[in-house]
């Protein structure tokens, strides 16, 4: 990115910032007297009133028991339960992510089969995942099983999608020469039309991993006891406007950066096919 560039998008950013403040400044309040659109100081508000859900520890006392609202306990908060929702988006990230790849690879073996479960597939990408939320409330109740397999489940719709797509994009003449060369059936599968279809499914693989991050939010309203979830749906239920653009400008936060990581990893990997 020049210069020029990075001038432009920080202009784009202060814009939406200005116009964000203004906005706040016309919806005006509710009937609680709550801004109908926070504001930046309710943002910055918000995050130390965070501290209410500090359980306490690290020479901050929690604020049920007499402590006062602080700007440390509103990082110890974020950070503890930011590391809840990562904990589980991580596990059924690898799991959604490990079941699709292999899955995908499975079915793809056999042109047939592929071409069989290719509409199925992608038809399964439609489906209203986040209405989905409540039935997984009813199989796993609050635990978080429910919430680790929801974001599997969520995640291994797109990768597993993603997977055929990109294995069948593999050009024929990649095998053809393998085979010529003398590779069997499986070794040419293996060594060759798995690994040219990497770069193709990191796509996939990186917008599965920021879209995690909605899954694991979504999850945690089944009624988890922590997580950035957790405190979305309490902030909703009070109406604590506040609270949600924090949660919100955080998962866009989580959900940019884990985009973002992944692509780097995934260009590293497949630095072979530059």
């Amino acid at each position: 990115m020049t210069a020029r560039h990075r001038l432009v998008s920080l202009a784009l950013l202060a814009l939406m910032l200005v116009a964000w403040q203004v906005a706040h400044e016309l919806a005006g309040t509710n009937q609680r007297g709550d801004p109908m659109v926070p504001g930046l100081v309710d943002v910055l508000d918000a995050f130390k009133g965070l501290s209410r859900e500090w359980q306490g520890g690290w020479g901050v006392e929690r604020t049920d028991l007499g402590g006062e609202e602080t700007w440390a306990g509103g990082l110890l908060a974020f950070a503890y339960n930011a590391g809840a929702t990562g904990l589980r988006l991580a596990a059924g990230y690898l799991l959604g992510a490990g079941v699709g790849l292999g899955l995908a690879a499975l079915v793809s073996w056999s042109p047939l089969l592929r071409r069989i479960v290719y509409v199925p597939a992608h038809s399964v990408r439609m489906l209203p995942l986040l209405a989905l939320i409540p039935l997984f409330g009813l199989w796993y109740g609050s635990s978080n099983t429910g919430a680790v397999m929801f974001v599997a489940f969520t995640v291994f719709v797109y990768v597993f999608a993603f997977g055929i797509n990109a294995i069948a994009n593999v050009p024929g003449h990649f095998s053809h020469a393998a085979r010529s060369l003398g590779a069997g059936r499986v070794r040419t599968y293996v060594e060759v039309v798995l690994p040219a279809a990497l770069p193709e499914l990191g796509s996939g693989l990186s917008l599965s991993l920021a879209l995690g991050w909605s899954a694991a939010i979504s999850a945690e309203f089944n009624g988890q006891a922590t997580g950035l979830g957790q405190i979305a749906y309490v902030a909703e239920y009070f109406t604590q406007t506040g609270l949600l653009a924090l949660m919100a400008i955080t998962v866009i936060a989580f959900a940019a950066a884990s985009f973002l990581f992944a692509r780097g990893v995934i260009a590293w990997a497949t630095r072979w096919a530059e």
